[in-house]
């Protein structure tokens, strides 16, 4: 076994560093690729934990989950490749300040835990913490927009930030542009989604915007440092991160035909909130968000005001608050008097576990430990993850 190798295989005995962890979940992402349609079922298999599915690489039942994809196939093989590639992009986020956010991790977005295609990484140039505010708003148009696209896309952006929205949008010309800058222009937050590398402006028209866009929030994607071979697909798998970051999606103005329909389908497929602004029949542009409507996809929207009244069910919309950073582990462990609480926090500071994972490790009934986490969980300690299982913030 070489020493690469060695590393992360014998990563668990040695207490499993940060570092090591960030190793396995890199290798879990450059494996199955971005928006893997088994990524949910796989982690919900093992226990979201990296190391354990690392350990379970050659095993026949991670093979079958993986699909018969031959690239992924040929990742999975070759194995001192891959660890090679994971760790110099360790290496080039540490030195271009790029947060690495693995599934599960506090940073890592809450909204996207549930999908059933969950970017195992995400990479995030700016403020992570916006990533779970409250009222997360997703707008997206056309690329090439009439005039009253531009207006409604600047009217209501600059509407929803006022109301304490945090706008999410795809970085790109056009009516995502102007979503943006319409939040900007408030000094609000807003969230960039990259179907690019991180670290590669795109288009070059928007190089300003995202600096902005940072400043004020942050940008995101599951494209690594210097990745190579995105092609389309990249913006189209993006488009599923907008949608699932966002608690309510506002079409403003698109085609019958068009890549924001796309963002469309997985804001159903993930159950959430649509919304569109309407055009007269007259305006080509419009005929896609027009049927949306039509068809009782969306409902229509005629201020920003109104789909914050009914994401947040008739109350009054709050000015825009940053999250609570996750308190620091020396300071939650402080905070644990007891034995059996430091080894609770102990052991989910491994990686997650269930109730009954807990309950054999620490040697204590699953009433008491239920009990427990609960307390945990209101004092920010620990966090839920499907399937019930609990993880260290």
């Amino acid at each position: 076994m070489s020493r690469s190798i060695d590393t992360v295989e014998k990563a668990r005995q040695a207490g499993a560093k940060e570092a090591d962890i960030q190793l396995c979940w890199l290798w879990l992402a450059y494996v199955l690729g971005p928006g893997h349609p088994h990524a949910r079922n796989l982690l919900r298999w093992y226990g979201a934990d990296p190391i354990t599915v690392w350990r379970s690489r050659n095993s026949e039942g991670f093979g079958r989950m993986l699909g018969g994809g031959a690239r992924q196939q040929e990742r999975l093989r070759d194995t001192e490749q891959a660890l090679a590639v994971c760790r110099r992009r360790l290496d080039q986020c540490s030195r271009q300040g790029i947060a690495i956010l693995p599934y599960g991790s506090p940073d890592y977005p809450r909204s996207l835990l549930d999908l059933p295609d969950p970017p195992m990484v995400l990479y995030c140039i700016g403020d992570p913490s916006w990533l779970n505010a409250g009222s997360l708003v997703g707008m997206v148009g056309s690329r090439h927009p009439d005039e009253y696209g531009l207006w409604a896309a600047s009217e209501l952006g600059r509407q929803l930030a006022r109301q304490g929205a945090v706008i999410v949008s795809g970085l790109a010309t056009g009516l995502d542009g102007a979503c943006h800058q319409a939040a900007v222009d408030e000094k609000a937050p807003t969230i960039g989604v990259q179907g690019v590398p991180i670290d590669k402006p795109y288009p070059k028209s928007t190089i300003e915007l995202r600096r902005a866009a940072i400043e004020h929030g942050c940008v995101v994607g599951e494209y690594a440092p210097g990745e190579d071979g995105v092609g389309k697909k990249g913006f189209l798998l993006r488009n599923r991160l907008i949608a699932g970051l966002s608690r309510a999606l506002v079409v403003v103005q698109a085609g019958e035909k068009s890549g924001t329909m796309s963002t469309v389908e997985h804001a159903e497929r993930y159950g959430r909130k649509i919304y569109a602004v309407p055009a007269g029949m007259d305006r080509t542009l419009s005929r896609g968000s027009n049927l949306l409507i039509a068809q009782g996809r969306a409902e229509l929207v005629m201020d920003g005001a109104g789909i914050l009244r009914r994401m947040n069910g008739e109350k009054p919309a709050l000015p825009v608050q940053k999250p609570a950073p996750a308190r620091p582990r020396a300071a939650r462990k402080e905070a644990a008097a007891g034995t059996l609480e430091r080894a609770v926090l102990d052991r989910l500071e491994r990686g997650p576990a269930s109730v009954e994972e807990l309950s054999a490790c620490c040697r204590a009934g699953t009433a008491e430990l239920s009990a427990l986490l609960m307390r945990l969980e209101l004092d920010g300690a620990v966090g839920p993850l499907p399937g019930q299982r609990y993880i260290s913030l």
